[in-house]
Order: C-alpha cells, then sequence, then structure tokens
C-alpha cells in the first residue's frame, strides 16, 4: 500500500506501475529496472495493489519500494502488508480473521 501523508495525486494504474519501475532504476540500476514485476490489482481509492513478482526478485523490490520516498515531490511511503509464493493466500488476512 502506498501512503501520503500529505495528500496528493493519487496516479493511475499506469502511473503506479511506471512509480514502481523508476524505484527499482533508482535503487537497483537499468538491471533492476528489467525485473519482471505485474500489478494484479490496484485500487485507486486506498492507493493498494498486489503486485507478481518472481522470488528472487522479492528482495530487490521490497527494497526499492520502501527506500522510495517522493512522489512528484511529495513525500510518500509504501507499506508492504503481506507476501506469499501462492496467490490465494493473498485473498484473505488472518489477522482480522473473527471467529463465530
Amino acid at each position: 500500500r502506498r501512503e501520503l501523508p500529505d495528500g496528493g495525486a493519487r496516479p493511475s494504474v499506469a502511473q503506479f506501475k511506471q512509480l514502481v519501475v523508476s524505484a527499482l532504476r533508482e535503487l537497483h540500476g537499468e538491471v533492476g529496472a528489467a525485473l519482471p514485476v505485474d500489478v494484479l490489482t490496484y485500487e485507486e481509492k486506498t492507493l493498494s495493489a498486489i503486485l507478481r513478482v518472481v522470488s528472487s526478485g522479492l528482495v530487490k523490490l521490497w527494497s526499492a519500494l520502501t527506500l522510495l520516498g517522493f512522489y512528484q515531490n511529495r513525500r510518500c511511503a509504501f507499506r508492504v502488508l503481506q507476501t506469499s509464493p501462492f496467490l490465494l493466500a493473498l485473498s484473505g488476512n488472518s489477522r482480522e480473521l473473527v471467529l463465530d
């Protein structure tokens, strides 16, 4: 999830993908920017996305996103909520599970 403490523009899915690629390029150079990252879902209202990356690229993606501090000259931060090797595991959050 992307956090904007002072409001600001909400990027479209294409702008969000470009932001991810530029964060990878900034930290890891052209090799990082070539990492295949897919935006599976993106909610512009909550600035939340599900990204798919090969397992060997997870650390590069995570580090690039967490070290990114600005978007369009405004402060921003990324927060990784969950990671999983299985897409189905991301459909629910066991921490929010309510048992009847």
